[in-house]
């Protein structure tokens, strides 16, 4: 038999399982399939387990043939062979995460799908019957806890206020008498300023040179 080939991909934060000639309805399969996707896997195995004890009906959108009238859903049945199925599937990848580390209280179902499987004839005395069989496929992957009650705190956008024009008038006038200043000391914003060369060159010209001691010898002689 070759390898079974999963739809979905898998990658460190996820774990699959299959389910291969499973005796149940496929009908029955992909309107549960329906209701437990996307669900957190401890919620899912809770309304698998209230369907199995025939507490809440599965609801029924897409082959209503049969299903009686349930309060609130509308369309439903209490599939209960094919819950046992799949609730028993759905412990397997539990556990399957379980063995890889995984938070299982933080699990959620991204995919999970129902295909029909080979239908082999069931001999009896009288008549025979096709059996029913069918495929089911499941990924899960583990989602950070979201916590509750925590608010995203706004960041304050800082306002600049806007400068009045009286304010502009004292700078203006301070400005000016700076410039004044200035022009009566005879040092205007145009002069160069001399480079750290020439100033490390003036203070040469100023200190004396100092004598070696070879210097002093030969004067003493």
């Amino acid at each position: 038999m070759s390898p079974y080939k999963y739809s979905a991909k898998v990658n460190e934060h996820r774990v699959k399982a299959v389910g291969l000639l499973m005796p149940i309805s496929t009908k029955q399969s992909i309107e549960i399939c329906n209701l437990i996707r996307g669900k957190n896997l401890q919620k899912a195995k809770k309304i698998l387990s209230e369907a199995k004890d025939m507490k809440r009906p599965i609801p029924f959108r897409r082959f209503t043939e049969g299903a009686g009238h349930k309060h609130g859903i509308g369309p439903g049945k209490y599939p209960v062979k094919a819950c046992s199925e799949i609730l028993r599937l759905v412990s397997l990848v539990e556990a399957n995460a379980q063995h890889k580390g995984l938070d299982t209280s933080s699990l959620e179902i991204i995919h999970i799908c129902a295909n029909k499987g080979p239908k082999s004839w069931h001999y009896g005395r009288q008549s025979r019957i096709k059996m029913k069989r069918s495929h089911i496929e499941i990924v899960v992957e583990e989602k950070e806890a979201k916590k509750k009650g925590v608010k995203k705190e706004m960041k304050k956008v800082e306002t600049k206020k806007p400068i009045k024009k009286e304010k502009h008038k004292k700078i203006e006038a301070k400005v000016g008498e700076i410039r004044e200043k200035l022009q009566q000391e005879g040092k205007s914003q145009k002069e160069k300023v001399p480079s750290a060369f020439e100033l490390k060159k003036k203070k040469e010209s100023k200190e004396p040179k100092k004598t070696t001691k070879s210097e002093t010898k030969c004067k003493e002689k």
